[in-house]
C-alpha cells in the first residue's frame, strides 16, 4: 500500500549532517493529475539563464551531500583514513574538449595508484568540477577522500599535462569549510569573475553535468514520512542540542517548507535517528494496510512514536 502514502516530512542523512524538511502541505507518493505537462528529457531542458542559474543552485547542494558523506571516512588501500585534499590540475596545452580532458585525467589517476599501490585500476575517491576559461581551456579542480602525501613536484609530474596547485584544506575540520571550498568552483562566474553562462552557451554545455565523481561514493539517505505536529516537535527536541542552521522558503506547490539541519558527530546518534525512522515508517505502512483493509483499525499511533523517541533521548541525547 505504500504507493497512497503520503509525507510531510523529509529526512536527509549525509554523513554526520541531519537535514529535516517539514512541508505545510502534505505530498503523495507517485500521485499523478490529469494533463500534467510534458517535461523535458534529459539535457533538452530550454538553455535560459534562469534555468543554467536554477541548475547550480542543485549541483551545489548534491555536491555538498557527497562531501558530507565521505569527508574523512573512505579508507585508502592500507585501510587508512586521509585528510581530504584538494588538488587543481591545468593544461598546459590549450585544451577545450572536456571528452579529451577527462580521459586525460581518468589515465592520471590510474598513474597515481600505480605509483602509490602498484594496482593497474584507479582505487582514488574523490569529486571533481571541471572548470573552463573564458577562452575554452578546461582546469580540473579534485577534492580526494582517499589520497595519501604526495609531494607536489611528484604529483605534477605524475600529472604531465600541465601545472598542478594543492590547497590549504587539509587544515579546515568542519564539513562546510570543505562543501563550501570545492562548491564555489560551481557558481555563476569562473575562478577568474568571468561568465559561466556565456562560456557553457558558447560551447554548447548547458545542459552537461557541472561535477564528476569515482565510483562507489557514500549517498546521502532520504527519508519520507508522515507525522503529526506533536510528534515533530519531540523530534525537534530530541535533535536540539545539535542544531546549526534553519531556514524556510515557500511556493504555491508544496506551500511553506521549514528547514532545519543539525551536525551531529555521536555515530550512535546518527544510528539511533535511523532506528527511529525506520520504526516509524514501519508503523506507518501498518497502519495504511489496515486501514485499507478495516477502516476501523486506522487509529492516531502518535503516541507509539513519540515514546520511540523519549526511549532514544535517554539512551543518547546529552
Amino acid at each position: 500500500m505504500l504507493n497512497h502514502m503520503s509525507y510531510n516530512l523529509e529526512i536527509k542523512i549525509a554523513g554526520k549532517h541531519v537535514t529535516l524538511k517539514k512541508l505545510s502541505k502534505k505530498k503523495y507518493f507517485n500521485y499523478q493529475v490529469k494533463n500534467p505537462p510534458t517535461p523535458a528529457s534529459k539535457g533538452q531542458s530550454q538553455n535560459t539563464r534562469e534555468n543554467f542559474l536554477k541548475s547550480i543552485v542543485r549541483a551545489r547542494k548534491r555536491v555538498f551531500d557527497i562531501i558530507a558523506c565521505n569527508v574523512n571516512v573512505i579508507p585508502d588501500l592500507h585501510g587508512e583514513i586521509q585528510r581530504p585534499k584538494f588538488w587543481t590540475l591545468t593544461f598546459a596545452d590549450h585544451v577545450t574538449d572536456l571528452e579529451v580532458a577527462n580521459d586525460e585525467f581518468t589515465k592520471f589517476n590510474k598513474r597515481l595508484s600505480w605509483h602509490l599501490y602498484g594496482v593497474r585500476k584507479n582505487v582514488l575517491k574523490y569529486i571533481c568540477i571541471p572548470e573552463f576559461m573564458k577562452n575554452g581551456r578546461v582546469h580540473f579542480h579534485i577534492l580526494y577522500f582517499n589520497l595519501p602525501y604526495v609531494e607536489q613536484s611528484k604529483f605534477q609530474s605524475i600529472w604531465g599535462n600541465g601545472w598542478t596547485f594543492v590547497k590549504g584544506v587539509s587544515k579546515k575540520e568542519n564539513i562546510m569549510d570543505f562543501a563550501s571550498y570545492v562548491a564555489k568552483y560551481i557558481n555563476k562566474e569562473n575562478s577568474k569573475g568571468e561568465d559561466n553562462y556565456d562560456i557553457y552557451l558558447e560551447k554548447d554545455m548547458l545542459n552537461r553535468k557541472r561535477y564528476f565523481c569515482s565510483r562507489g561514493l557514500n549517498k546521502p539517505e532520504i527519508y519520507k514520512l508522515d507525522i503529526d505536529n506533536e510528534l515533530y516537535d519531540s523530534l525537534m527536541a530530541m535533535l536540539q542540542d545539535f542544531h546549526s542552521f534553519n531556514g524556510s522558503y515557500a511556493n504555491d506547490f508544496i506551500g511553506n517548507v521549514d528547514i532545519n539541519s543539525y551536525e551531529i558527530e555521536d555515530n550512535k546518534m546518527i544510528q539511533s535517528i535511523i532506528n527511529i525512522v525506520n520504526t516509524m515508517f514501519k508503523i506507518m505502512k501498518e497502519i495504511y494496510s489496515q486501514a485499507f483493509q478495516n477502516p476501523r483499525t486506522f487509529i492516531d499511533r502518535s503516541a507509539c512514536g513519540e515514546n520511540i523517541i523519549h526511549n532514544n533521548q535517554r539512551s543518547f541525547c546529552r
